[in-house]
């Protein structure tokens, strides 16, 4: 895949999301294009963490785990945007949905842009939150690919998202306690002394 394609493929999903998501429905796609796509989307979430946190909060010396972590949550988004791909997928039939395992998890990668691209702002941590705001537009965009990707009825178009959101905040629980449990066993402990809960400004 072209990387400025990948650039203005992501563009058009958050400016025009229903209209691209209809030009995207029958382009053929491999699992490798998939991973490269959120890859490339990522990308900004990986660097905001890595100055965010590696740079700005802890100085040159704190650059090495800045780096780590930024691996880390760069490596865990993409996989729990790919899991969620398979877990929307099977919850398909429940729906009156044919199930298309490719079709689902280009729909929740395409859904995930925006709040991939949104992790630019982990630069400055306390805006951190912002990220949230992309998570939520996605969720829109999900909404807005479900009839036209999944070709689910229309009157189970609502409660398909209902369910698929859910799923969606129980991977990333898990996914963000991953994260933070290896912060804190490897990272706060090292530089800081015992970890005494979470911290405001973490991504």
């Amino acid at each position: 895949m072209d990387i400025m394609k990948i650039i203005d493929q992501a563009k058009d999903i958050c400016l025009n999301p229903a209209g691209t998501i209809k030009k995207l429905k029958d382009k053929k796609v491999t699992k490798n294009d998939i991973i490269i796509y959120l890859a490339v989307v990522g990308f900004p979430t990986f660097l905001g963490v890595l100055i965010g946190y590696g740079v700005l909060l802890g100085g040159t010396g704190f650059f090495g785990w800045g780096f780590g972590l930024a691996i880390l949550q760069y490596i865990l988004s993409i996989g729990g945007v790919i899991v969620f791909g398979y877990v929307f997928n099977a919850l398909a039939p429940s729906f009156k949905t044919k199930s298309n395992l490719m079709q689902a998890v280009k729909l929740v990668s395409y859904a995930a842009t925006p709040w991939l691209l949104l992790g630019i702002v982990y630069i400055w941590p306390p805006a951190g939150a912002i990220v949230f705001l992309g998570g939520l537009y996605g969720l829109y965009i999900l909404y807005l690919g479900i009839p036209i990707l999944m070709g689910t009825p229309k009157d189970q178009h609502l409660v398909y998202l209902i369910v698929g959101i859910i799923a969606y905040f129980v991977i990333m629980v898990i996914i963000w306690w991953i994260i933070g449990a290896i912060w804190a066993s490897f990272v706060w402990h090292s530089y800081y002394g015992p970890y005494s809960g979470p911290h405001w400004w973490y991504p």
